[in-house]
């Protein structure tokens, strides 16, 4: 059995990140290992925690320095920046932050999982 403490310490790109990330999300660990690319996508509904602004701008107003040295990582290993909204629209450029630590952390975790 995969286990998050086992994710965390050897597969997650920013641990920090995917602690909170994971926390944030708040799918319970044995579904998440059960069927993770049903659960991939922050904005399919299926991620309580990644839902509703109020709860996605807060978490990435209070990680917003992990999720940018994140963001400055996958940037690196793709080779171009990514394409983010303006941050003058705040809602809607945490909210895409919030996503993309979510994604980001999903992604590590299939790869993990598939392993």
């Amino acid at each position: 059995m995969k286990t998050k403490k086992e994710f965390l310490g050897i597969a997650a790109s920013n641990p920090e990140l995917s602690k909170v990330t994971l926390k944030q999300g708040g799918v319970n660990w044995d579904k998440l290992v059960e069927r993770p690319n049903d659960y991939y996508a922050a904005d399919s509904g299926a991620v309580g925690g990644m839902i509703y602004y109020n709860d996605t701008v807060k978490f990435a107003k209070k990680h917003h320095l992990l999720i940018l040295q994140a963001i400055a990582e996958f940037e690196n290993e793709l080779g171009e920046p990514l394409k983010k909204p303006n941050p003058t629209n705040e809602q809607a450029y945490f909210n895409w932050l919030a996503w993309f630590a979510w994604e980001n952390t999903m992604s590590d975790l299939i790869n993990y999982l598939e392993e």
